[in-house]
């Protein structure tokens, strides 16, 4: 059936994809979600079902296109709890640039004891150029809190 989808929105037609693509994501139908927001193209909700699918390098390439902080942080938060750290890092380095999002980010690695992947990517973080003073200060915070030996050196 989803060979019979792929082809119908490839075709002219005057279906709400968006709508039919929202209620199958609603309905945890995510595979027939995906190929509808692919023929749209909505990027986010793309992102969101590569997530749910365990597909984090998919959603990291969609979450680029959309290139909004809640879709980043979606990816990140779900990479993080399935220990993609590597996926998770490339979504948090576009999260942790926006001050207002950086502590909720730090508090959710904490949480699930990940100190030593926030770290890392707040260390790579500081060579952007949107690096900003939160950054400095979290990454200090950290030191302080799991790496004393550290703190001195970074300051």
């Amino acid at each position: 059936r989803l060979g019979e989808m792929e082809e119908f929105v490839s075709g002219t037609n005057t279906a709400n994809v968006q709508g039919v693509g929202d209620r199958l994501y609603d309905e945890q139908t995510y595979k027939a979600a995906k190929i509808l927001y692919q023929s749209i193209p909505n990027n986010s909700k793309l992102a969101s079902c590569f997530v749910q699918l365990g597909e984090f390098t998919q959603a990291v390439e969609a979450a680029k296109k959309a290139n909004n902080p809640k879709t980043w942080r979606e990816i990140n938060i779900a990479c993080v709890k399935a220990k993609q750290f590597r996926c998770a890092e490339i979504a948090g380095m576009h999260i942790i640039v926006h001050p207002d999002h950086l502590e909720d980010l730090a508090s959710q690695y904490e949480k699930d004891g990940h100190f030593e992947e926030l770290i890392q990517l707040l260390d790579a973080g500081l060579s952007s150029e949107r690096a900003h003073v939160g950054m400095y200060t979290e990454l200090a915070v950290l030191y302080t809190k799991y790496k004393p030996e550290k703190l001195m050196d970074f300051i």
